[in-house]
């Protein structure tokens, strides 16, 4: 979380194994409309303490969120948004296009 002290961030990241899941916002997940202005900042902070792959994810749910997200990470995790398009009708054609979006924004 953005409000998380480096020291305990740096004992998160001696523990953690394959790389760093960094929420992005804090409170509940879900679909947000910005990412927090602070995510730069903290994901630098991040960097600072760990060689491990730094994953982001929480309330990610635009191609273009994910787009702001990957240049500033080496990974972009959405779940609520694909969730709420696995609920609706013809779910599995919209999962597919949504996901094609965010990887199409992505790779820009």
């Amino acid at each position: 979380m953005p409000n998380t002290p480096d020291d305990r961030s740096r004992i998160i990241c001696e523990h953690s194994q394959g790389y760093v899941y960094l929420v992005s916002v804090t409170g509940t997940t879900g679909a947000r409309a910005n990412t927090s202005a602070d995510l730069p900042e903290f994901v630098a902070r991040v960097r600072e303490i760990t060689a491990a792959p730094v994953a982001v994810g929480f309330g990610i749910s635009t191609p273009e969120q994910a787009r702001a997200v990957a240049e500033i990470s080496d990974g972009v995790i959405v779940g609520s948004a694909v969730v709420q398009h696995c609920e609706s009708e013809g779910a599995e054609t919209k999962v597919r296009t949504f996901v094609g979006e965010l990887r199409g924004a992505m790779a820009r």
